[in-house]
């Protein structure tokens, strides 16, 4: 969705749209959108800047890190990008790179589009860890069997091998 800046009434405006897990494709293979992801908010301009405020309520899946196993996470996000185009960011961002400058996107001037920023925000808030449960066991190392479903019967004291040569010390071996 294409948001056009010279359609605004008064250099503002609302927007509201509810995207479907088919609408949009993000760009982490670990996470997929569940179900439908609204999002709302304002957008203002002056000049050759705009600004976007807004909140978006969703749902994503991604694999719980220790069993593999799917869970859903709901993400609540509010944000708000300042865009300025081209032109002006290179006038005013050439000697340094400053935090500020990092906080800025640019933009053509004309447009801004609304799914780059809910695929931006969406990633941005998933957690960079999810567990299905947190006394989530996970899989076995040895045999690869989900821990959290029942013993597996494999040794779980493994020795790291780059420590054989002190255990062997430790035991009197030369």
């Amino acid at each position: 969705m294409l948001i056009e800046l010279a359609s605004l009434e008064e250099a503002r405006g609302e927007f509201s749209h509810t995207y479907q897990p088919a609408d949009l494709t993000l760009d982490d293979d670990r996470v997929t959108l569940c179900g439908g992801t609204e999002v709302q908010g304002r957008i203002r301009r002056s000049g050759t800047e705009a600004i976007v405020d807004g909140h978006l309520d969703g749902c994503v899946q991604v694999s719980c890190d220790r069993c593999l196993k799917p869970i859903q996470i709901p993400l609540i996000s509010d944000f708000s990008l300042e865009y300025i185009t081209g032109s002006d960011y290179e006038e005013s961002y050439t000697a340094e790179l400053t935090e500020d400058a990092m906080s800025v996107s640019v933009f053509d001037g004309e447009t801004i589009d609304l799914d780059e920023i809910v695929k931006e925000q969406l990633l941005l808030a998933v957690p960079t860890r999810s567990l299905c449960k947190i006394e989530c066991l996970g899989i076995c190392p040895q045999c690869g069997n989900d821990r959290n479903t029942g013993d597996c019967g494999c040794e779980q004291k493994v020795v790291d091998p780059r420590w054989s040569a002190l255990k062997d010390l430790m035991n009197g071996k030369s």
